[in-house]
């Protein structure tokens, strides 16, 4: 018999806490019949309890709502210290994974202390870039700054493997507890299992990624202090991994600037929307009565969110189309692509060379969502 807690932080988003439910409770229906599985919700908005009066049939629910507001840091470890589980599974409440999730990560991970699974993050497949997924996660590659587990999501873990010093160190900004515990565990030598599946996805919610990238800097910094104070690394590692904190500070400054054009391209597209005429309505008044999106990011879904109602959006097209899960089918250019009357294309980059083929595929009415914003 295994028994598994799952963990999640909830701070304003008791619309997602069913959700989380209906996941845990497929991800059982995958198991042993003995196994157990819990839920744990950890409120961390005070001001805003969550109702207690969620059950099922086929996994445990707790629900505790904090008297004052921790972090997600804080609220994970609360979490941790009310769980009855031999292994541990921290969510984010948006988070999302496959019904065999648990399943999986179980076979994979032996006598390992964690198993660490492929995911879609942000409309990505994660390790797509990597060819050698298994060369992730090693010593060198924490230590360089890079952390290479996007989200704790990813992660199944033994309880016994989380670091104490993880548990005793509660970080005041919220952001990098989940880098903090990878490097405990890399100094206390835990091995990871790294599973090749896709069985998890983090959702981009197009939150001001300044104001995200300044809250991570002090969070990364705080467990920079913990890790020099507490010397857990010799001398040497704790040098390769400084060098490796600016390096991964810079790369992240250039990902801002990309980020950056795409929200400005957000925030001028969501204003235009209340203007005639807003993309929504020209593409109304260009007679289309069924198009198809290409792109499942975050310009994508807000696109589908605007024109489900008025028109038949009748699939996405993404690359990664195999690991992603909609409301409506999802299919990649390489797929047998039914008729519609008109593609709208969200990316930002790479435009033309997807002009060039949805053309040799024969369609012929082909919207640029990156054109029509520009020229506004």
């Amino acid at each position: 018999m295994k028994s598994i807690s799952i963990i999640v932080p909830v701070y304003y988003g008791e619309v997602y806490m069913d959700g989380i439910i209906r996941q845990a409770e497929a991800c059982k229906q995958c198991m042993e019949k003995e196994d157990i599985v819990e839920v744990l919700f950890i409120n961390d908005a005070p001001n805003a309890p969550l109702s207690q009066k969620r059950k099922s049939e086929l996994v445990d629910i707790s629900i505790v709502n904090t008297d004052e507001n921790v972090g997600i840091h804080g609220a994970r470890v609360k979490g941790l210290k009310r769980s009855q589980g031999d292994y541990i599974l921290f969510l984010d409440q948006d988070d999302v994974v496959k019904p065999n999730y648990v399943r999986s990560q179980l076979q994979v991970i032996g006598k390992n202390d964690a198993a660490v699974c492929n995911a879609v993050y942000g409309g990505k497949l994660l390790y797509a870039e990597y060819p050698v997924f298994e060369n992730i996660l090693c010593k060198r590659k924490m230590l360089t700054g890079w952390n290479p587990i996007a989200s704790p999501g990813q992660v199944l873990l033994k309880r016994r493997a989380i670091s104490d010093i993880w548990i005793q160190n509660i970080l005041k900004h919220n952001g990098a507890d989940d880098w903090f515990l990878w490097l405990c565990m890399t100094s206390e030598n835990c091995s990871f299992a790294l599973n090749n599946e896709v069985l998890y996805e983090h959702i981009l919610n197009g939150k001001n990624t300044s104001e995200d990238v300044v809250s991570m800097l002090q969070s990364e910094q705080e467990v920079m202090n913990i890790l020099q104070e507490r010397k857990i690394f010799s001398d040497e590692d704790f040098k390769a991994l400084m060098d490796g904190f600016f390096m991964m500070n810079l790369r992240r400054t250039k990902k801002l600037f990309s980020d950056k054009k795409k929200l400005m391209l957000l925030e001028k597209w969501i204003m235009s929307e209340g203007i005639e005429p807003g993309y929504s309505e020209y593409l109304f008044r260009s007679g289309l009565q069924s198009v198809a999106i290409y792109g499942c990011g975050v310009l994508g879904e807000y696109l589908y969110t605007r024109l489900k109602d008025h028109l038949h959006v009748k699939y996405f097209i993404d690359k990664n189309a195999k690991e992603l899960r909609r409301e409506i089918p999802v299919y990649s250019l390489q797929d047998t692509l039914p008729e519609v009357d008109g593609v709208v294309i969200t990316l930002l980059g790479g435009i033309d060379e997807v002009i060039r083929e949805l053309r040799d595929k024969r369609f012929s009415a082909i919207f640029v969502l990156k054109d029509w914003l520009e020229g506004k």
